[in-house]
């Protein structure tokens, strides 16, 4: 059970945005795709879910090969993502646009909910109710009428990772969902993170806030004009110095340097 991604590469015409690059992600864990502007991060969720075709390599979710299958039917098998740029109707509701989460997993066809009986009722009623505690859990229940044009960007990122946790989702693919966010909501975003995972789900995470990487992760890929540069806890990774010099910049290694080197002289 796992989203299995292997030796993937994907050209647009003679460029290549990745290039064999392999990641897993299991049920209940966490995993950050890290890396420079331009170095794949969007493209490997776009082949994860679909929205690109692949040039080589395989998608595998639970064991199943989906590498050509369409992105609906890997929704049908547990995907839920957001994007970069939220996708949403301006005019719409932060309550409507959460509900639409409830769509991929509602058992009402359209002629039966046309003629709504009792049992489209029924579960109408229990996806407003789990809809309210999504929105409590976001701290979004004081804004559930306004629209989501009145809103910033941030809080429109929120909206759309409440959404898809409406989906409720096997595995969920998040890219770079605190962009925007205050401290305060970045951390209630960590926290919701957190959560789902401990449900069970699968999290796949683009961030560029390296703390947030370091306090969320169970395992971090690094990627560098579409290839793997380095992977590993992130921990391990503030040892790696092909990671520092690429990720945190020159500054930040010799200031690591510096520290290690202290530490030494300490413990001397």
């Amino acid at each position: 059970m796992s989203i299995d991604v292997k030796r993937l590469s994907v050209r647009f015409g003679g460029v290549v945005a990745l290039d064999d690059v392999s990641v897993r992600v299991d049920p209940g864990r966490i995993v950050t795709v890290i890396g420079p502007n331009g170095s794949g991060k969007s493209t490997l969720f776009n082949s994860i879910t679909g929205l690109v075709p692949v040039t080589e390599g395989t998608v595998h979710i639970d064991s199943e090969d989906v590498t050509a299958v369409s992105a609906h039917r890997r929704i049908a098998q547990g995907l839920a993502r957001t994007f970069q740029t939220p996708r949403f109707d301006p005019r719409v509701s932060v309550e409507e646009a959460v509900l639409c989460g409830f769509f991929p997993v509602s058992s009402a066809g359209i002629v039966a909910s046309m003629f709504r009986p009792p049992a489209v009722g029924a579960q109408e009623r229990a996806f407003e109710r789990e809809g309210t505690a999504i929105l409590a859990d976001f701290g979004l229940e004081d804004l559930r009428h306004a629209a989501l044009g009145e809103l910033p960007m941030g809080l429109v990122r929120l909206v759309e990772v409440a959404r898809a946790v409406a989906n409720r989702p096997r595995y969920l693919l998040l890219d770079e969902p605190a962009a925007g966010l205050t401290r305060a909501e970045q951390m209630l975003l960590a926290s919701e993170i957190r959560r789902v995972a401990r449900s069970g789900v699968g999290v796949l995470l683009v961030e560029h806030n390296f703390g947030m990487v370091r306090e969320l992760s169970d395992h971090a890929v690094v990627l560098d004009r579409g290839r793997l540069l380095a992977e590993g806890h992130p921990d391990d990774l503030m040892r790696d110095a092909a990671f520092v010099s690429t990720y945190l910049g020159s500054s930040h290694a010799r200031h690591a340097a510096t520290m290690n080197e202290e530490s030494t002289h300490g413990a001397q």
